[in-house]
Parts: C-alpha cells; structure tokens; sequence
C-alpha cells in the first residue's frame, strides 16, 4: 500500500508540475540591428502592443522588440516578421498563418526602435499606442488602436481610423495635401507658418481652434471651417473626427 500511494503521489506531482509548465507564459525577445541607406521605407504592421520610435542621424536601425504569448501555439500561429533589404524594413505578423476565430491564446507584442531620421514610415494595424520621434521623410498611418503622436513628419497624406488622439507636426505639406478622417479623439495638427493650402474642415464633434493665417470662406459653425490658409493650395481634408481639432505653427 505504501509502494502504491508513493507512486500516485509521484503521478500528481508529475501532473501539477506539467500543468504548471503549460500554464507559463511564453517569452522571446529579438535584438537585431541593420544598416538603411537614406530614404529607406519602414513598413510596421499587425503588431498587439504598443510601438515607440526614437531617430537619430546614424543609418542604423536598432530593432528591440519583446513578445509575450499565452503559449506556444498561439505564438506559432502569428509568427513575427522581420524582413529587409539595403533600403527598406518591415516588421509584420504572418497573417497567412493565423488561426482559425476559435483558436485561443493571445499574443502581446512591444516594440522599440530606433531609426534614421530620414526615412519614410508608415503603420497600420497597431493595437496599441503610437509614439514617434522626428522623421524628415513621409509618414502614414491608418488603423490604430491607441493615441497616436508624431513629434515630426517630413510630411503626411493620410491619416485614418485612430481610436485616440492625435497628434503630428509637418516640415512641410505636400502636393497631394493631407487628408484625416475616423478619429474617435482629439486631433492635433502642426503646420509650418509659411503653409499656402486650401482647407475643409467637416463632421467634427468638437470645435476647431486654429493660430493659422486662415481666410474663412463660407458659412462658419461649429465643427466646420472652410477657407484657406496662405495663398491656397493643396488640399487639407479634415473630417469624421469624434473631438476636436487644433491647427497650430510649428
């Protein structure tokens, strides 16, 4: 009888201890840094976490990303992408991998990097917030679940779909203009003084509060704004914003 209890003893124990074991979170971080020539396009998309990027005037990239998922299954269905060549890199999750809606797990991403200064940046597809240093080339971003800031832009044609506020400054608006729309908060928006751009401002819930040189043309009400800033211009399209909006000099 003693022989047998020690056994079934051993047996739970070795259950507990895997079951504790296949409870444990997984861990992985991934380190790397590449050389980017000027003017190199950064692609960040699909990423469960929140995205902080600092610049600097070096041409390396320092890439620090740490991922957290709730087992290894769930980590394998949406690997982790990093792909690059001399004048771009991209950091993805495999969605061709994903699972089917009722898989379960969870993964849990944070990324930090560190750019040169003079590349082009777009993100999309980021649960989580946003934060930017100073780029020179463009920036875009679409679908962010989070508050979005961009301490420079080079300059932007669009940004959409943000759950928080947002806030960008440009060197400079392009000729394609700049285009926001489907924000659920604040928008912030830094333009150079010197700025020459046509603007419309509608379907905002909230007012718009601008220290621009901005000729008003038609009706004005609140959440709306028609005129131009300058001598006119390229068009600046503001709409669908769930607060309100601020056009400030840099």
């Amino acid at each position: 009888m003693l022989i047998i209890y020690s056994l079934f003893l051993l047996f739970a124990t070795a259950n507990i201890d895997s079951t504790i074991l296949e409870s444990v979170d997984i861990n992985e971080q991934i380190n790397k840094t590449i050389t980017l020539a000027p003017g190199s396009n950064v692609r960040i998309s699909g990423i469960n976490g929140r995205v902080t990027i600092v610049t600097w005037d070096g041409d390396k990239a320092e890439i620090d990303i740490s991922i957290r998922a709730s087992d290894r299954e769930a980590l394998d269905r949406r690997p982790l992408l990093i792909e690059e060549t001399a004048n771009s890199l991209t950091i993805r999750t495999d969605e061709r991998r994903g699972g089917d809606r009722g898989d379960r797990g969870w993964v849990r991403h944070e990324v930090n990097l560190k750019l040169p200064r003079d590349v082009n940046l777009r993100l999309n597809g980021v649960n989580g917030a946003v934060d930017v240093g100073q780029i020179t080339g463009e920036v875009g971003i679409n679908g962010i679940n989070g508050k979005v800031s961009v301490a420079q832009a080079g300059t932007a044609t669009e940004i959409n779909g943000i759950n928080g506020h947002t806030t960008i400054s440009l060197l400079r608006l392009g000729e394609g203009g700049l285009r926001v729309s489907g924000c659920n908060g604040g928008v912030s928006i830094g333009l150079p003084v010197s700025t020459n751009a046509n603007i419309n401002v509608h379907g905002i819930n909230g007012g718009v509060d601008t220290d621009l040189p901005i000729t008003i043309t038609g009706e004005i009400k609140r959440g709306q704004l028609t005129g131009t800033i300058g001598s006119g211009g390229p068009r600046i399209e503001i709409t669908g914003i769930n607060g309100g909006v601020q056009l400030r000099r840099n």
